[in-house]
């Protein structure tokens, strides 16, 4: 057989394993995605959120898990609002976590600057009936000496258990601009989770915030740039008190 004959067949197999993996992917994320919002089982959680993003194309590195983990951790035991600054394919886990929440206060608030991934987002929500996420769209502003989102903080939530700020879809300054924009609207018991923080500039404007908030900043993850801020009378999550387990694939 020519060797064009021999190269077009291999070509023509390479098509099909492609499609086949895409297909065998997008049904392991619907699968993964469909168990997430119907369950209520912590460990199964964990599970299915580290098999969602395997799924997605972009696997949890430790470094993820463990920011993963306190998100998941700290979204199970709030008892109010949460948000999160730019979205992700965490606002579809957390977005389940509160769902499955018997009290209605407790609900996902997400800003997002892309208006494309907001949609793609919301059409997440949609599918897999997530009802107590809400999708905002809003343009990124310059404010001052930082970036954040350009709505009225009168359009969210009045008070703030949680506040994540991942910083893939946001600035870092975003996290500078959520306390300067919302102090007024966070719980008196707080946490604010804040990733990618690189600059010892923004590491000491919000260890200065935390202090005359009462609250304490802690540096998690240097390489990570993993910031956690609470009220000093919280109480960590067990999660968080007991030592974190890694999220385990479970395929």
């Amino acid at each position: 057989m020519p060797i064009s004959g021999l190269l077009g067949d291999n070509s023509a197999m390479q098509t099909i394993r492609a499609r086949v993996a895409f297909h065998t992917r997008q049904h392991g994320f619907d699968r993964a995605a469909k168990q997430l919002v119907a369950g209520s089982n912590v460990a199964a959680t964990d599970r299915l959120v580290a098999d969602l993003f395997a799924y997605w194309g972009d696997p949890l590195q430790q470094s993820d898990e463990r920011f993963m983990r306190s998100c998941l951790a700290e979204a199970r035991v709030a008892d109010g609002p949460i948000l999160q600054c730019g979205t992700s394919l965490t606002t579809l886990v957390l977005g389940a976590i509160c769902d499955q929440s018997p009290e209605q206060k407790k609900q996902l608030w997400c800003l997002e600057q892309d208006s494309h991934w907001a949609n793609l987002m919301r059409s997440w929500l949609t599918e897999y009936q997530v009802g107590s996420a809400h999708v905002i769209h809003s343009r990124a502003r310059l404010f001052n000496d930082y970036v954040w989102y350009s709505l009225d903080p009168n359009r969210l939530a009045k008070k703030y258990q949680l506040v994540i700020c991942d910083g893939g879809r946001a600035t870092v300054q975003g996290a500078i601009g959520a306390i300067s924009r919302l102090h007024r609207r966070f719980a008196e018991k707080f946490v604010i989770l804040i990733r990618n923080v690189t600059s010892q500039t923004d590491m000491k404007h919000l260890a200065t915030w935390a202090r005359t908030q009462n609250a304490a900043c802690v540096l998690i993850d240097k390489t990570e740039g993993f910031v956690k801020i609470a009220s000093k009378d919280m109480t960590p999550p067990p999660e968080t008190r007991n030592g974190a387990q890694a999220l385990k694939t479970g395929r």
